[in-house]
């Protein structure tokens, strides 16, 4: 069910592949796409961390387990975890991880059901340098095989990840580009002010 606020209205379209999201769409078939990390690290308390990045693909029916074995080792080699909790699959819950590593899982959480979308909710904001690194690095592996979309507020991390940079300023997208361009020849004056610090 569907429920609608009535002050907020979308315009334009939001496509992935043949879909069409604002036409009907199901929430459960966008969902089937689109993977998604959030800023605070999310893993499932209760669950160990093998349950964790199988709990996708045990929601949607998936029961075997040489083949959840091989999708869980490949989704947490993806997610650059694999090394470090190899040992310690199913006996130590997602939540003992340090910030760094539970947000890498929540990230081979949303890759074991194959998405074609990741979209990431500024991913690194809770993290320190250390685990931002990691996850910057992992980001530019993961964008040869997923379409990343991520929201950040840090313009380093954008100049630094992103090969298009959209500014949005109060809901509405000012401008779109190259990311090269926008940091250094921006079309628009406020997006030059927000990226000179003249705001923001």
């Amino acid at each position: 069910m569907h429920e609608t606020v009535p002050e907020a209205h979308a315009t334009g379209r939001v496509r992935i592949g043949d879909l069409d999201v604002y036409n009907g769409t199901s929430a459960v078939a966008i969902r089937r796409r689109i993977g998604m990390v959030f800023q605070k690290p999310n893993p499932f308390p209760t669950m160990s961390i093998y349950d964790n990045v199988a709990a996708g693909l045990k929601l949607n029916g998936f029961r075997e387990h040489k083949r959840l074995d091989d999708i869980v080792e490949r989704s947490l080699k993806l997610s650059a975890l694999w090394d470090e909790v190899k040992d310690n699959l199913k006996k130590k819950s997602g939540a003992s991880l340090s910030g760094g590593q539970q947000q890498r899982l929540c990230i081979a959480r949303a890759l074991a059901v194959q998405p074609e979308v990741l979209l990431m909710d500024e991913p690194c904001s809770a993290l320190d340098p250390i685990s931002t690194g990691k996850i910057e690095e992992l980001i530019f592996q993961l964008k040869e095989s997923f379409t990343i979309v991520i929201v950040t507020h840090n313009m380093q991390q954008a100049s630094r990840v992103a090969e298009f940079t959209g500014f949005f300023l109060l809901g509405e997208l000012i401008e779109f580009d190259k990311t090269e361009r926008i940091f250094t020849t921006p079309s628009d004056k406020r997006t030059e002010d927000y990226i000179t610090g003249r705001f923001g």
